[in-house]
């Protein structure tokens, strides 16, 4: 977004993020979990490490990462409110979020299947032979 201001954006590593933001930025992606706030929150707050993005007191990115805290590390949320992409921030945030995992034997995350590109521009690859599969409950 030309013209915008990200002189002040802060990089945060706190857990515990108001209900209201998470929804906030979740409903601007139209992305399902910010159905379920009170999940949401209790997601956030047990993640391995959690890598936040604000504009003043506005939740404006987020990465959060689940790890055993020796070999893997697994990205499920990846978000930037869309006011604020396609401005190096997704990439500036993530690479952030990865500092923890560096040496690690699997990183990962599963991408939706329009930002691929932005994940491959960021140091994901595909893995012949592996595919993610998902589990009925």
């Amino acid at each position: 977004m030309a013209g915008k201001d990200i002189s002040g954006l802060r990089i945060l590593g706190e857990k515990h993020i108001p209900g209201h933001q998470l929804t906030a930025l979740f409903e601007s992606l139209h992305w399902s979990s910010g159905r379920f706030p009170e999940k949401l929150v209790l997601a956030v707050a047990n993640s391995h490490t959690v890598t936040s993005l604000w504009d003043g007191d506005t939740l404006v990115g987020l990465v959060t990462a689940i790890s055993d805290g020796a070999l893997c590390a697994y990205f499920p949320y990846v978000a930037i409110h869309p006011d604020y992409q396609g401005l190096g921030l997704g990439s500036r945030l993530l690479r952030e979020a990865m500092k923890p995992y560096r040496g690690f034997h699997h990183v990962s995350l599963i991408s939706y299947a329009e930002k691929e590109g932005f994940y491959l521009r960021n140091g994901f690859s595909h893995d012949p032979g592996k595919k993610a599969l998902f589990a009925k409950t």
